[in-house]
């Protein structure tokens, strides 16, 4: 089923779609993993949001994937981390290093990953509107009134915790680098953040909905949202 939202202080629709291949479908932006290609079986649910502007053109994705492991969080990562590796290195030539926080081994019970953050760069894109943090904690409460997870993470980069993207968009943790890519000459440092249900705010509560309909939102302060990011 496909829910139909809009934005019009932003030009913008959303739509929330089962199928999360869409993320790998669209030519203007790469996804930064497969663990959302259903096809791989990572998650026994999940959804996409995509959002266009009033031409049709691909402004927006995110998706967010939910589990149930039978095990602690932190074990789980352990077992599947290759799951999460960026889709842009080779695996025959894949070294991982993981740093996990403690905190990790203690969370049991079901999670949500929230991934594939995509905003068009320039004016365009909606950024300096402060769209990506709000749409950002719009899918975590989706995900939350879906799934009733127990907790949520997130995979970033170093720049966007220096920038206190995620903070902003509702994660108050953060550990890293928790994963340190490495294959051949290239290699990256990526960091994890999380939040358990009961800390997820609703920073998106004046997104006003009465479901399938019109979606009336405040103007934001002026923000950086950047373009492609595993969050």
């Amino acid at each position: 089923m496909e829910q139909i939202l809009d934005l019009p202080d932003y030009e913008l629709t959303l739509s929330i779609v089962e199928d999360t291949s869409v993320i790998f479908e669209q030519p203007d932006r790469p996804a930064t993993s497969l663990v959302f290609d259903p096809g791989r079986g990572v998650f026994s649910d999940s959804f996409a949001v995509l959002g266009h502007d009033r031409d049709g053109t691909l402004m927006h994705t995110q998706a967010v994937g939910f589990r149930d492991p039978e095990t602690s969080l932190k074990r789980y990562i352990q077992s599947s981390f290759l799951d999460y590796r960026p889709s842009d290195y080779p695996l025959h030539a894949l070294r991982c290093r993981m740093d996990l926080p403690e905190a990790f081994a203690f969370m049991q019970g079901s999670f949500a990953y929230q991934g594939e953050l995509w905003m068009r760069p320039g004016r365009g894109g909606r950024q300096g509107l402060g769209l990506a943090r709000k749409l950002t904690n719009f899918a975590m409460m989706h995900a939350l009134e879906r799934w009733d997870y127990d907790v949520i993470w997130a995979v970033v980069s170093e720049k966007k915790i220096r920038a206190r993207f995620p903070q902003r968009a509702g994660y108050p943790h953060h550990n890293g680098p928790a994963f340190t890519w490495s294959a051949g000459e290239q290699s990256l440092e990526e960091y994890v953040v999380w939040a358990l249900a009961e800390e997820v705010p609703n920073y998106s509560k004046d997104m006003r909905c009465d479901g399938v309909g019109s979606v009336k939102t405040a103007n934001l302060p002026r923000e950086s949202s950047g373009t492609v990011m595993r969050l």
